[in-house]
C-alpha cells in the first residue's frame, strides 16, 4: 500500500487504495504536476436491515432492505477533510504562489537535485492557471491538522454527484506499507 502523505503538514492525504488519474485541460491534455480521484457517497456504519423479516429479530412488517445509515464522502471521511473557503480567485492565486514556493524550498533542503525542482517549478504555472480558472467550480479542503499550508481542492464535474478530488502532487511524499 503506498500512502501520499503532505510535504508540510505531514497529514495523510490520500492512499493507493483511490485510483488517481491526469488532470485534463479543457483541449483534453493532461495538466503536468495535478492529478485528480474520483469519490463517492458510502454508507458509514449504522444497523441495516437485510431484508429478512423478523428471522433475525427484525419486524415482521418488513418490506426488504433498508439502509438508515449515514451517507458520507468516502474521500473526506477517510482522510479527515474539513471543508474551508476561499475568497477570490486572486486570493487563490496567491495561495498558490506562496504554496509553490513552500514545496520548493522544501525540495531543496531535502537536497532534491536541482533538475527536480526546475522541473516541479515548470509545472506550476499550468496547475496555477488550472486551478484559478475553475475557482468557481472548485471546494477547498484542509487536511486533519487544520494546516493553512495544506489544501486540497475538490471540482464537481458536469453532472456528477460527488467531487473529483485534485492534488498537486509535487506537495506528497509517497510512503510505501
Amino acid at each position: 500500500m503506498i500512502v501520499y502523505r503532505d510535504k508540510l503538514s505531514g497529514d495523510e492525504m490520500l492512499s493507493d487504495g483511490y485510483k488517481l488519474e491526469p488532470v485534463l485541460d479543457n483541449e483534453g491534455a493532461p495538466i503536468p504536476g495535478l492529478m485528480q480521484c474520483a469519490s463517492q457517497l458510502i454508507s458509514k456504519s449504522g444497523d441495516v436491515d437485510i431484508g429478512c423479516g423478523n428471522e433475525f429479530g427484525g419486524n415482521a412488517d418488513d418490506d426488504g432492505p433498508v439502509d438508515n445509515s449515514e451517507k458520507v464522502n468516502n474521500v473526506i471521511d477517510a482522510f479527515q477533510y474539513t471543508e474551508t473557503s476561499m475568497s477570490t480567485a486572486t486570493d487563490l492565486k496567491s495561495f498558490l504562489k506562496e504554496y509553490m514556493n513552500k514545496i520548493r524550498q522544501h525540495m531543496r533542503d531535502k537536497g532534491k537535485p536541482k533538475e527536480e525542482i526546475q522541473a516541479f517549478m515548470a509545472t506550476a504555472p499550468g496547475i496555477a492557471k488550472y486551478l484559478v480558472s475553475h475557482f468557481n467550480d472548485l471546494q477547498f479542503f484542509y487536511g486533519p491538522s487544520f494546516n493553512i499550508d495544506t489544501m486540497v481542492y475538490a471540482i464537481y464535474h458536469e453532472g456528477a454527484l460527488t467531487p473529483n478530488f485534485l492534488y498537486i502532487m509535487a506537495g506528497y511524499d509517497q510512503e510505501k506499507f
